[in-house]
């Protein structure tokens, strides 16, 4: 694609601004090799009111993230309203362009730079024995005074970006550009990627919850039938257009007067003592007979209201429905309970005791378990059988957030908080969990800031927005779970001892699926009759008797595992292929695990979680995104794990 952003007529929604052709050439080679969709990268002009002019442009053109230096980054950040990524430059950067230069060129080095030099970039050229005087500019205009008090200094040479570059040419101080490293092209690129994906999720969220809410008003509003419903207390809460005109009354005039006062004879207070629906039922409303459904409001086992339709409508829900229904826009209701929690074996039973007696509390819960054990289950029940079920419960997996917005994601952040911050700010999931519970998936992969942070959080029961002043006071009670080894991750240092205690108040260990007995064999009949044809009895004995082939298979994977040799299995009934192909690879990859626990392993946590990640990669060796899926965690945190193992495609 063409560098020259003027002479392109579309550009993708996050556009790098490149000083030098050597940057932009890198950069888009780095892009390429990654496969990063939605992104371009463009010359960077010279000059404030260039680079203002090439933003906006750029925006009108379909950019909505600008990755550029630090210069170009304050400029555009100043005068558009783009989000904006800061392109830092590293310590391997230095030592490049040192390289290039020479460690050893006597006399005096002048270093161009936004910011101050950093203390360990400072260390640095003392280690090469280097002397060096840093010079800040904050404008392009601002670099000829920089460049000119370098020669008065005697400087010999000089470092910096392209604006100080032009201006150290013409008064003929040599100068080197600082050439961005791939490391750090490839961070400012994560973080405007995470950034895009963030909105548009935020946006779809928004969109989805925009056009719910209006089709609820308009059906209230535009039906045929008349809709009148009624608190817990009989008044009246909800009155239709239609409902005004077979009443003849006005909303404004009954709304939370008693029911009886204004209609005697709907009979709502008696489904509402009851609890029992009337459906089909004829009654005269002044002059107009009517058919009436009456419908108690039930939310958790409770009578919270009741409905009245007249002429064969659906029921409506009360203002309690409606505030649940918004949660449910926003995804923050739990939708599992205990009775969801399938199998007979007593460590499942146990487990489900044990997290039924911790719903009944109000302290931290932390659960142990391998991936694919349910962790998310559990804490969903746990949440909808205590005192907070009616209040939101928002889940977070810890490691599919990038580490330097998962502090603002959790606790939000002020307007200007950092580059790519919404004008308004935003608040964070501690805040929407206010009244309720957060769930903090993989919490052994937060980093050690983000932790202090938690830590006072549940000190203090109050959070403060990421670049904001004022102390918000949030009730939130707090699960977590992880597959690691927490106290050896303590011992190793690199997770705090204190936060440890203070999520660790109530243990819970969810059993693997190989040590729940004969549960494989339920779990993986509930699992094949929510399948297509899965409740045809002769396919369903089919597919039994081929789970009872694989018999003692461990499931490293546990219901994740289960779950895709279900579906695969499946497939294979539907397609009519021979199951006696079928049958042997199956029974050689149970062999397989026999075999390697015969040897003496896998037996620790992370020998098992190895296993799994080489059989996904083996079941799907031409898809990551697919094996990660089948292992129930993002593709970042399978290349992490394959990282730490020692695992290669």
């Amino acid at each position: 694609m063409e560098l020259d952003w003027e002479k392109l007529d579309c550009v993708q929604e996050i556009c790098m601004l490149a000083p030098t052709r050597q940057l932009a050439e890198k950069a888009r080679g780095i892009i390429a090799a990654r496969g990063w969709e939605a992104m371009d990268v463009v010359l960077s002009p010279y000059g404030r009111k260039n680079i203002m002019n090439c933003a906006k442009g750029l925006g009108e053109k379909g950019a909505r993230i600008i990755v550029s230096r630090k210069g170009s980054a304050q400029i555009v950040k100043e005068t558009t309203d783009l989000k904006v990524v800061s392109l830092n430059n590293t310590l391997i950067d230095y030592l490049q362009t040192l390289r290039m230069r020479g460690l050893h060129t006597p006399g005096l080095v002048a270093v161009f730079s936004y910011d101050p030099m950093g203390e360990e970039l400072q260390r640095l050229f003392e280690l090469v024995d280097i002397q060096v005087k840093n010079y800040i500019f904050k404008t392009a205009e601002d670099c000829d005074g920089c460049v000119e008090q370098a020669l008065r200094d005697g400087a010999v040479y000089s470092i910096g970006g392209a604006w100080t570059a032009q201006s150290a040419l013409e008064r003929g101080l040599p100068h080197v550009i600082l050439e961005n490293s791939e490391e750090s092209i490839v961070n400012a690129l994560e973080v405007a990627d995470q950034i895009r994906r963030l909105q548009r999720e935020e946006e779809e969220k928004q969109r989805a919850l925009k056009i719910r809410m209006e089709t609820y008003q308009a059906v209230l509003d535009f039906t045929h039938d008349a809709i009148l419903s009624i608190d817990e207390e009989g008044r009246v809460q909800v009155m239709n257009p239609v409902a005004e005109r077979i009443m003849g009354c006005r909303a404004e005039d009954v709304i939370g007067r008693p029911v009886d006062q204004v209609l005697p004879n709907t009979r709502l207070p008696e489904v509402l003592r009851s609890g029992k629906k009337q459906v089909n039922q004829i009654m005269k409303i002044h002059q107009t007979m009517s058919n009436t459904n009456r419908i108690p409001i039930e939310v958790n086992g409770q009578i919270h209201g009741a409905v009245a339709t007249f002429q064969d409508v659906r029921q409506l829900q009360s203002a309690e429905q409606k505030i649940r229904l918004k949660l449910h826009e926003k995804g923050l209701v739990a939708k599992y309970f205990f009775s969801d929690i399938l199998g007979e074996s007593s460590a499942i039973k146990k487990a489900v005791a044990v997290a039924q007696s911790y719903a009944a509390s109000q302290a931290a819960v932390l659960i142990h378990g391998e991936t694919g054990t349910g962790k998310e289950l559990f804490a969903q029940s746990i949440h909808n059988a205590s005192a907070r079920r009616d209040g939101p419960f928002v889940a977070l997996n810890c490691a599919a957030v990038n580490s330097s917005l998962l502090e603002s994601e959790l606790f939000g952040y002020e307007a200007g908080a950092f580059t790519g911050a919404s004008k308004g700010g935003r608040e964070g999931l501690f805040e929407l969990a206010h009244g309720g519970t957060i769930f903090l998936d993989e919490i052994g992969d937060i980093p050690r800031e983000t932790q202090v942070e938690l830590l006072r959080v549940l000190q203090e029961k109050e959070i403060r927005r990421v670049g904001g002043d004022r102390v918000i006071p949030v009730d939130v009670r707090i699960i977590t779970a992880t597959n690691r080894d927490l106290p050896q991750e303590v011992a190793g240092g690199s997770f705090r001892q204190d936060l440890y205690y203070r999520l660790d108040v109530l243990d819970l260990e969810l059993p693997p699926l190989r040590a729940r007995e004969s549960d494989a064999r339920i779990l993986g009949l509930h699992l094949f009759r929510q399948m297509q044809d899965g409740e045809d009895p002769a396919i369903q004995a089919r597919f039994l008797e081929l789970l009872d082939q694989v018999g003692d298979y461990p499931w490293y994977g546990n219901i994740r595992e289960l779950q895709n040799f279900v579906e695969r299995t499946h497939i294979l009934l539907r397609s009519h292929v021979d199951l006696r192909d079928s049958r042997q690879g199956l029974l050689c990859r149970r062999a397989s695990a026999s075999e390697t626990e015969a040897a003496g392993g896998p037996r620790t946590r992370e020998d098992r979680e190895r296993a799994a990640i080489r059989e996904a990669l083996e079941a799907f060796p031409a898809s990551l995104e697919e094996a990660a899926r089948s292992l129930g965690c993002s593709r970042q945190t399978l290349w992490r794990k394959m990282k730490k193992y020692g695992i290669t495609r």
